[in-house]
């Protein structure tokens, strides 16, 4: 095992032993579900899908950086990824379209004109300012989002099969099969493999830094989610998820 192989494996273990929003048991959302209403977890599963709706975005920021530094295959690995995201083995329907029009149908919310709440306003700005950074903190901040892609999914699939009583649509379950299964896997060890062929032992702080930033947003973007829901009187409109006072 190289020096970087063993820095993703430390900041793997330090995901799952550390951080309380990728847990099916111990995420804040989760624990609330014996005493939530339908309303209030479709709610969060609306603020949830405008993460990957941005997805690409934050992507395509490190595919620029990565291509600026001359680290081609890290930007090959990444333009692979966005094609994915974008459709490219789905007949062309990007998989936020998918997870959105699969939500509207399985619910029967509106998902695709979410606003992003504050929490997730605030996620999305932490977000955007790490993608700013330095290229090694950059690609920190992409790789956790693929380490942390699957233990999410998993909850995920966890929230809507209390939503939906076990009756997952087939083309949602077609999604969250081929992402736990396929995909995310792919993407993670194909990102791991082409950042080792670059990153060297002095970047490895700035690395884990963007890591270490990226997740600490997320799990205050699950935490202040389920207060949200928890606080507010939630409201699913016929256009948009909004929370009332």
């Amino acid at each position: 095992m190289n020096t970087f192989d063993r820095l993703t494996q430390q900041l793997n273990q330090l995901l799952a032993q550390d951080y309380l929003a990728f847990s099916i048991t111990k995420n804040p959302v989760a624990q609330m579900l014996s005493q939530a209403s339908f309303a209030q977890i479709a709610y969060i599963m609306q603020q949830y899908s405008i993460f990957p709706k941005e997805l690409v975005g934050f992507t395509e920021l490190a595919r620029q950086k990565a291509l600026v530094a001359e680290w081609d295959i890290v930007a090959q690995e990444l333009k692979e990824n966005i094609a994915e995201e974008m459709g490219k083995s789905t007949q062309g329907i990007s998989h936020y379209t998918l997870l959105a029009e699969g939500l509207e149908q399985g619910l029967s919310v509106p998902v695709k004109n979410t606003t992003p709440s504050i929490a997730t306003s605030k996620l999305l700005t932490t977000v955007q300012s790490i993608f700013e950074q330095q290229l090694p903190n950059v690609l920190g901040a992409i790789y956790a989002i693929e380490a942390t892609s699957i233990p999410e999914l998993t909850l995920i699939v966890q929230l809507l099969d209390w939503l939906l009583e076990g009756a997952m649509p087939k083309d949602l379950e077609y999604f969250f099969s081929k992402h736990l299964n396929e995909w995310e896997l792919e993407h993670e060890a194909g990102l791991r493999t082409s950042l080792a062929a670059y990153i060297q032992p002095e970047q490895f702080g700035e690395f884990a830094a963007g890591f270490r930033a990226t997740i600490d947003a997320m799990e205050a973007w699950w935490q202040e989610l389920a207060q949200e829901a928890i606080s507010s009187r939630v409201v699913l409109s016929t256009a948009i998820a909004q929370i009332t006072d």
